[in-house]
């Protein structure tokens, strides 16, 4: 028998392999997930949006920014965060809206370009799921989920880049300091460096929303 994390981290993986419909943004991949994780019925309750003040963490918590869970999943007496990104590149084509054919293409899904603040976004997930999971007793893991269809994420960055210290790609394990090669850049300065618990090794599945390649990984923390 799983784990509740193993079963959730299974769910997400089914959710994203199975669905169809092209997500626009990471609000509608939040929202369709947690209904979907909520009809299933294998679960007490999913929340989204589930706020945790910051100040609960004794000043380990270096970012200015609120602290709200994408997903929250309760079984039982354990509960799992989940922590969403969803990172993509231009994607135009023909929509139907009221059962009825657009007739033109529009721009569903928009390049959201700055792929090294991405990164850091994710391993700024990561970390703080450590220090929720470090918190809360009734908190034993929690998961760290990216979809993209910008395959730039899953590609080594380059020995001289700002964000190497960030890299995504699915070659070798990823340490555990994560910082701006470039101290004084602008990514620096709203961004502060930081450290997770432990060395990561990320893997990467595909799937397809409406024909379109997006690939995933979901890491367990």
């Amino acid at each position: 028998m799983n784990d509740l994390v193993t079963e959730v981290k299974n769910d997400i993986s089914a959710f994203l392999e199975q669905n169809n419909e092209l997500l626009f943004n990471e609000r509608d991949l939040q929202m369709h997930l947690a209904i979907w994780l909520k009809r299933i019925g294998k679960y007490d309750d999913v929340d989204v949006e589930y706020y945790v003040p910051f100040e609960e963490f004794g000043g380990k918590y270096i970012w200015e920014s609120e602290l709200r869970l994408d997903i929250v999943v309760k079984k039982g007496e354990e509960y799992i965060p989940v922590e969403l990104k969803y990172k993509t590149k231009k994607v135009e084509k023909k929509l139907t809206r009221f059962n009825e054919e657009l007739k033109r293409e529009y721009i569903v899904v928009k390049d959201q370009a700055a792929q090294n603040l991405g990164k850091y976004d994710f391993w700024k997930d990561v970390r703080r799921i450590e220090l929720v999971r470090n918190r809360f007793n009734r908190v034993k893991n929690g998961l760290a989920v990216f979809v993209t269809n910008d395959k730039s994420y899953l590609k080594p960055s380059r020995e001289n880049s700002n964000c190497k210290a960030l890299d995504m790609s699915k070659e070798g394990v990823h340490f555990k300091h994560k910082f701006w090669k470039n101290e004084n850049s602008g990514c620096a300065k709203g961004h502060p460096n930081f450290e997770v618990e432990k060395e990561y090794i990320i893997e990467w599945k595909s799937c397809f929303f409406e024909g379109e390649e997006f690939n995933y990984c979901i890491v367990k923390i």
